[in-house]
C-alpha cells in the first residue's frame, strides 16, 4: 500500500510515474472449465454468433517468448516494482514460458506473483518455482473436498491434483527451510460451496495456506447466473461467514469474510461503486479508479489495458516495434485517467473484482489524509 500511495502522491503533484505492477497473462488457454469463468462466457457468446473456438488459433495469437521477456526487461527500467502472471486462461498451459519469466523476473529486485488452478505442477516445477524464490503462489481452490471442487472447477480428479500440489510445496518449503512462494487461495463464493466454507478454512491451514480472499459471483451470463447466492440464502451466509471469522482467528488463516459480507449486505456491486465513487469530491483523492495510474495488464495477443474489467477494450500494440514506456504514457492511457478522475466509469466497472473495489477504497482514504 505504501508504493502505491508514493506513486500516487507524484501523480497528484504533476510527476508521472511508471506503473508499479505489470500484470502478464501468457494465454487464454485453460485445462479446466469452471463454471464461473468469463473466458468460457465470453465463448458461449460467440458461439451463438456462430464464432466457434478454435485452439490452434487460439495459439497462433499469443505473444513469442522473446516477446515477453523483452516486456519484461522494459518493465524492469520502468521501476515495476510487481508481477503477476495470471490471465484469462492456466498460466502453466504454456509452462515453460511461465517457468521462464518466473526466474526472469526473480533476478530482479521485484515482488512476483503466480495464478493458478494448481492441477499442472510436477514435483520439478515445485522445486524449481522454489529456487527461483518466487514471493507467492494464488490458487484457485473453491471447496475442501473432490465433490464440490471438480463440480465447479469443471474436471473431475481437479482437487486430488491441487491438493498433490499444495501438499509437497509445503514439503519442499520445509525441505529448503523457505517461507516462499507464499501460499493463498481465491474462493469464488457460489451457492454450490457457501456451506462449505469453514471446512475450506480448516483444509487452508493444513495445507500451508496462509490467506484466502473470497470473491463473489460475477453474473456475465444466464449460465453463471444460475449459481448466485439467493435472497432467502443470504442469512444463511452471514452465519457461515461468522463461522468462518472465529475459525480463521482461531487457525491463523487470514480472510476477507467480513469485508465481504458488508459489501453484499450494501447492495448490488455495480449500485455500491456508482454510489461511492460518484457521491465523493471532484479530486484526485476521490478519483474513481487508481488502476491506470498503477497498473499495466497485457493480454495473451499483446493487447495492453489497465485491468481485467477492461480486457479487449484496451490497445492494439506492435511489441516489436513499442515500448512499455511509450504506451504506459500515450494517449490511450492518458484518456483513461482523465476519465477516471472526471468519474466517467465504462460500463465494465459494474463488475469491479471486490478486492480491487477495496482496494480503492483505501487508497482514498490514505489519500485524502495525505494530500489534505
Amino acid at each position: 500500500m505504501e508504493g502505491k500511495i508514493k506513486r500516487l502522491i507524484e501523480w497528484s503533484k504533476g510527476r508521472k510515474t511508471g506503473p508499479l505492477s505489470l500484470e502478464i497473462w501468457p494465454t487464454n488457454r485453460c485445462n479446466l472449465k469452471c463454471i464461473m469463468c468469463g473466458t468460457w462466457a465470453s465463448r458461449r457468446k460467440a458461439e451463438k454468433k456462430g464464432i466457434i473456438f478454435n485452439v490452434e488459433e487460439e495459439k497462433k495469437r499469443e505473444l513469442p517468448d522473446e516477446i515477453w521477456l523483452k516486456i519484461v526487461k522494459d518493465a524492469i527500467r520502468l521501476n515495476v516494482k510487481e508481477f503477476l502472471i495470471t490471465g484469462g486462461g492456466e498460466p502453466l498451459v504454456r509452462k515453460e514460458t511461465t517457468l521462464k519469466l518466473m526466474e526472469n523476473i526473480k533476478q530482479h529486485e521485484t515482488f512476483g506473483m503466480l495464478n493458478t488452478n494448481g492441477t499442472l505442477f510436477s514435483s520439478q516445477d515445485i522445486r524449481r518455482v522454489i529456487s527461483f524464490n518466487w514471493d507467492m503462489i494464488i490458487f484457485s481452490v473453491d471447496a475442501s473436498n473432490a465433490k464440490i471442487h471438480d463440480l465447479i472447477r469443471g474436471v473431475f480428479g481437479t482437487f486430488d491434483k491441487v491438493k498433490r500440489v499444495l501438499m509437497e510445496f509445503k514439503k519442499e518449503k520445509k525441505k529448503a527451510r523457505t517461507e516462499k512462494p507464499k501460499i493463498v487461495f481465491n474462493t469464488v463464493v457460489l451457492n454450490k460451496n457457501f456451506e462449505s466454507l469453514p471446512s475450506l478454512v480448516k483444509f487452508a491451514s493444513s495445507v500451508g495456506c496462509e490467506s484466502i480472499t473470497f470473491i463473489p459471483l460475477i453474473i456475465f451470463d444466464e449460465f453463471v447466473g444460475r449459481f448466485r447466492i439467493s435472497e432467502r440464502q443470504t442469512s444463511r451466509l452471514k452465519e457461515i461467514f461468522e463461522k468462518v471469522e472465529k475459525l480463521s482467528r482461531k487457525l491463523d488463516v487470514y480472510t476477507n469474510a467480513k469485508d465481504l459480507l458488508n459489501f453484499q449486505e450494501n447492495g448490488e456491486p455495480d449500485e455500491m461503486i456508482r454510489r461511492e465513487v460518484l457521491t465523493s469530491p471532484a479530486n484526485f483523492a476521490s478519483a474513481a479508479c487508481y488502476e491506470p495510474f498503477l497498473h499495466l495488464l497485457i493480454t495473451p495477443d499483446g493487447e495492453a489495458t489497465s485491468c481485467c474489467m477492461l480486457a479487449g477494450k484496451g490497445i492494439k500494440v506492435d511489441w516489436l516495434s513499442s515500448s512499455l514506456r511509450e504506451i504506459w504514457f500515450g494517449e490511450w492511457f492518458e484518456k483513461l485517467r482523465r476519465q477516471f478522475l472526471e468519474k466517467k466509469l465504462p460500463a465494465e466497472c459494474g463488475n469491479c473484482v471486490f478486492s480491487q473495489f477495496m482496494r480503492n477504497r483505501q487508497l482514498r482514504e490514505s489519500l485524502q489524509k495525505h494530500l489534505e
